[in-house]
């Protein structure tokens, strides 16, 4: 198993203070840091920044405080313009606090540097805005086991003349005050057979759920999904976070490697995103 604990801002889970015992030393151990920044199309750059900890840390309030950078230069570049983020206390993450641009907004076909400089440590990521592809029809029906819950079905426009990856994220405005990584939202075209294929868009999966997750809609719940085009480093790492989301579940299939990265020097993910906005209301008369 790895010596260090893989922590993503967007997969923290706090259960109270625990200490288990590890068979191995850590006085060696030199945290890293982890990145979870993106650039949309259209909009700025974000970044969450944490590092990681030795597994047999104490997981207490203290210790979570400590977990986000806060003094870290970040900058984004796309070959002309340079930009440094500014970091700023955000309560629609946790730990509550991101880095986000200001002035230069992403563009499809463009490229972009994410540079970060922090304790001595320089981790440095490149990516690319795919274009972003219409939905060719995105409907609400009800769930096929419970006529009280809802589900969403999107129907993709491929071109099968190129490789495409798609990623969907979902947010329940009345509920939720960001997006969320869709669960099984992370899409190879290999599954697309044509526009016609219906491709479940469940509810994002967060980790400050007290009951059981429940990927399906209710009534009146109003809806946002952000569909987008990904590069194939963004599909690696989504791809890599939903097989430990569904690993986690079965304790034959434990966690011990770290997700897929494109950090240079560090841990995470820096990606662009192609993005096309779709908003929906479920309502009681949605269509069987």
């Amino acid at each position: 198993m790895s010596k260090c604990a893989y922590i993503l801002l967007i997969s923290i889970v706090t259960l109270g203070s625990c200490k288990v015992k590890w068979d191995f030393e850590v006085e060696d151990f030199e945290p890293k840091i982890v990145v979870d920044g993106w650039i949309e199309s259209g909009n700025v750059a974000y970044v969450c920044l944490s590092q990681t900890r030795p597994l047999n840390s104490v997981v207490d309030s203290l210790a979570f405080s400590e977990i986000p950078i806060r003094w870290a230069k970040v900058t984004v570049s796309d070959g002309q313009t340079t930009e440094v983020l500014t970091g700023r206390i955000d309560t629609d993450y946790t730990p509550p606090f991101i880095y986000r641009g200001s002035m230069m907004t992403g563009e499809p076909g463009k490229t972009y540097t994410l540079t970060v400089e922090y304790s001595g440590q320089t981790v440095t990521a490149v990516t690319t805005i795919p274009r972003p592809v219409p939905l060719s029809d995105i409907k609400v029906t009800r769930s096929a086991d419970n006529d009280t819950l809802f589900q969403i079905s999107a129907y993709i426009n491929n071109d099968s003349s190129e490789k495409n990856y798609y990623k969907f994220f979902t947010r329940v405005t009345n509920k939720e005050g960001r997006f969320y990584s869709s669960f099984l939202g992370t899409i190879d075209d290999a599954i697309v057979k044509d526009s016609q294929t219906a491709i479940p868009v469940y509810k994002g999966v967060h980790f400050t759920y007290t009951t059981k997750f429940i990927p399906f809609y209710s009534i009146d719940d109003t809806v946002q999904v952000k569909f987008t085009q990904i590069p194939q480093h963004g599909f690696d790492f989504w791809n890599s976070y939903e097989n430990e989301i569904t690993n986690g579940q079965n304790p034959l299939f434990p966690s011990n490697t770290n997700l897929k990265s494109n950090v240079q020097g560090g841990l995470g993910i820096w990606c662009g995103y192609g993005v096309k906005m779709y908003d929906l209301i479920v309502r009681r008369d949605c269509q069987e």
